[in-house]
């Protein structure tokens, strides 16, 4: 793997997914996942593409931006770096798994995760400071914190691996033959209970429909999705901190359908455009 220079592991905790876990001793984190960055280049625009290079072992999975039913989500901080205004993770296909009897949703064997980041001075060079907290599961999961640490000048080199990771989005449901879709919002005592109903034709042995609404200042709780026929159901229930939900914004429902075969996202309750 051409890695420009290393990433240090550390394991944090050791978060039992099975009761069966605490018998045996829980694997060291650098037996499960060998890290990497990729310096990239600098695009036209003034900011810098690079990306963390994931090897993992075997059987261990590491997440997408959100878990599913289950895991961990990972979460990139960068307040110790200099000259940096703004990040932007350009997350790849990820693609379902069941761990523990639960559906996940990332990546196994390698994962190249693009980074684009925008310096504040454009004519200064990036100090990126950053730790990648992740989750790295099979029968237990065991978080990890994956340091990077590197400097940023100059025009770079272009990257065919960071360039293909790139290419390797999530498809749109309307390219797949979405047919309808509607939201269903509903109360009970635990929150608003938030029901995704898409008519699409079948993606794959296995599907999970991961319903979020982003941006909105609400927990959200992932329930099991279920398929009837040509119509695909997905839910979550959302709470807040007060215990009360307010007016929310259909346009900001995130609807991604997910199976061994990929994932293919949605924006908004309707399909107008």
């Amino acid at each position: 793997m051409n890695i420009n220079s290393p990433l240090r592991a550390a394991a944090l905790a050791a978060a039992l997914l099975s009761p069966f876990a605490a018998q045996s001793q829980s694997p060291v984190p650098s037996d499960l996942v060998q890290a990497g960055i990729r310096s990239g280049w600098k695009t036209d625009s003034g900011t810098y593409i690079a990306a963390l290079h994931l090897k993992l072992s075997p059987d261990w999975i590491t997440y997408w931006r959100h878990p599913g039913e289950s895991g961990i989500a990972p979460r990139l901080d960068w307040a110790a770096s200099s000259n940096l205004e703004q990040v932007r993770i350009h997350w790849p296909e990820p693609q379902l798994f069941q761990k523990s009897g639960y559906n996940s949703i990332g990546y196994a064997d390698e994962l190249v995760l693009p980074v684009e980041l925008t310096p504040t001075d454009p004519g200064a060079p990036i100090s990126f400071d950053a730790t990648l907290s992740i989750g790295v599961c099979d029968d237990i999961c065991v978080p990890v914190d994956l340091r990077v640490q590197t400097t940023l000048n100059g025009g770079g080199q272009h990257d065919t691996i960071i360039a293909s990771a790139l290419t390797r989005r999530p498809g749109t449901a309307r390219a797949a033959g979405l047919r309808g879709l509607s939201c269903e919002f509903d109360t009970d005592k635990r929150g608003l209970r938030l029901s995704v109903n898409m008519d699409i034709p079948n993606t794959g042995n296995r599907e999970f429909l991961l319903v979020e609404l982003p941006g909105q200042g609400l927990r959200g709780h992932i329930l099991p999705s279920h398929r009837n026929g040509g119509t695909i159901t997905g839910q979550t229930r959302l709470r807040s901190k007060s215990g009360q939900v307010g007016a929310v914004d259909r346009s900001a429902v995130r609807v991604s359908l997910v199976s061994e075969n990929g994932t293919l996202s949605h924006q908004g309750c309707s399909l107008a455009p």
